[in-house]
């Protein structure tokens, strides 16, 4: 169900649950300025924020004992922002950074590097994100990690205002 949604409320929820879940990992949130407003479906971007938190905390709990960084805490870092017309989710971690054997087929269903792991939380975040005519991004994070990057169209602030015109004439 597409509607208008608060972007940083969404976000926030998500990292909340995510942070109970996983108390070892450090999460930060670094929300815009800004109210940032999506037309979007807020279950499925949840699903979608869920995805992306899990394999950023199932990375760094799976870091090898030798493994670059491995004695430094495991982090998450969750960016919204507004950039060029755009509002943009970055997720990024210092885990051990995205594979290189089958990375341009991460998004694939059924394609996993985990030996648990179904091959589907990255295909539903890149399902859902074509649903919402919007952009996701894998890359390397700088210093080490992975770096996860939603790209959405802003709610125009007409959409916003006519939304909000139609509520109170209806009271």
């Amino acid at each position: 169900v597409m509607q208008l949604e608060n972007l940083e409320q969404i976000v926030q929820q998500a990292v909340l649950l995510q942070l109970v879940a996983h108390p070892d990992i450090e999460f930060a949130l670094d929300l815009a300025n800004e109210s940032l407003i999506i037309d979007c479906d807020s279950r499925q971007l949840g699903q979608c924020l869920t995805n992306l938190l899990q394999n950023a905390a199932e990375a760094i709990e799976g870091r090898e004992e030798n493994s670059p960084g491995v004695d430094e805490k495991g982090k998450i870092i969750v960016k919204v922002r507004s950039q060029n017309g755009k509002n943009v989710i970055e997720i990024e971690d210092n885990g051990p950074g995205l594979p290189v054997e089958n990375r341009d087929r991460l998004t694939e269903p059924y394609v996993t590097t985990r030996a648990r792991g179904t091959g589907l939380g990255l295909a539903i975040v890149s399902k859902i994100m074509e649903d919402h005519v919007g952009e996701f991004i894998l890359s390397d994070r700088s210093g080490g990690g992975a770096l996860a990057v939603l790209r959405f169209s802003a709610a125009r602030p007409d959409e916003f205002t006519d939304d909000v015109k139609e509520i109170d004439a209806g009271s």
